[in-house]
């Protein structure tokens, strides 16, 4: 059984702890983007959980918030294992499968490369010929498919594609470009190529979660807005939304 680690969704003035008593609260799950969500020293970090805390605050929900690799992730919340996702991209492909909550970021996909070599287009079809890394079950993958990108390199989070780009193990390393720059942050033998489609985060509700409890998420969302929590939020976390 893989590791994981469980966190318990309660307000900000609290300690963090390990949820305990099993069944009291409704599951959702994420892997680490930072700097959208990762695990810092004290517990979760970032614009996503600290939004999400203040959502499930304001819908009076529980809910315990478990890190996983995003390919076991995803598949829990296909399998009913998990209500909801908490950072997960919208595309077309999974308007009927899934229920966007409340957006948590956007973001254009990036292409990491070592300056060494050289630098690739701002192209899926001119990876064809490259060993590129990638998310399992991610967005990426799905268009480097479609691109017809054969030689892919699956990694289970973000850090590992990085890794394996530095390892020589493959040649680009393609995924979200706030992520891929954070993780990056401070290797100046990496270089960055952009590419133009923009992306949005969500969160998302799976076939598992009551139609009641969406309902209350989105309202509460939507209170938070009004309110300008969100707004305020936004400021504190700069960059979170490429679009802005």
């Amino acid at each position: 059984m893989p590791s994981r680690r469980t966190f318990l969704a309660l307000p900000p003035c609290l300690p963090w702890g390990i949820a305990q008593a099993a069944g009291t609260a409704s599951v959702w799950v994420t892997s680490e983007a930072p700097p959208y969500l990762w695990r810092g020293q004290q517990g979760p970090e970032g614009y996503a959980f600290e939004l999400f805390l203040r959502v499930l605050k304001q819908a009076d929900l529980k809910v315990d918030l478990v890190v996983y690799p995003w390919a076991r992730a995803y598949r829990m919340l296909e399998d009913r294992q998990a209500q909801a996702a908490l950072v997960m991209t919208r595309t077309a492909e999974r308007e009927g499968q899934f229920r966007w909550l409340f957006p948590v970021g956007s973001y254009r996909l990036v292409l990491v490369s070592r300056m060494a070599d050289p630098a690739p287009l701002a192209e899926m079809v001119a990876l064809r010929p490259l060993r590129v890394a990638s998310l399992r079950a991610s967005v990426a993958r799905g268009s480097l498919a479609a691109a017809g990108v054969q030689q892919v390199v699956e990694g289970r989070d973000f850090s590992d594609l990085i890794a394996l780009l530095r390892r020589g193990i493959v040649d680009v390393a393609i995924g979200p470009d706030p992520v891929m720059r954070n993780l990056g942050a401070g290797d100046d033998q990496l270089r960055y190529t952009t590419l133009e489609a923009l992306h949005q985060f969500n969160a998302a509700a799976g076939p598992a979660m009551p139609d009641g409890d969406v309902l209350k998420v989105r309202n509460a969302y939507r209170q938070l807005l009004d309110a300008g929590v969100v707004t305020q939020l936004r400021k504190r976390h700069p960059g979170i939304f490429s679009d802005e």
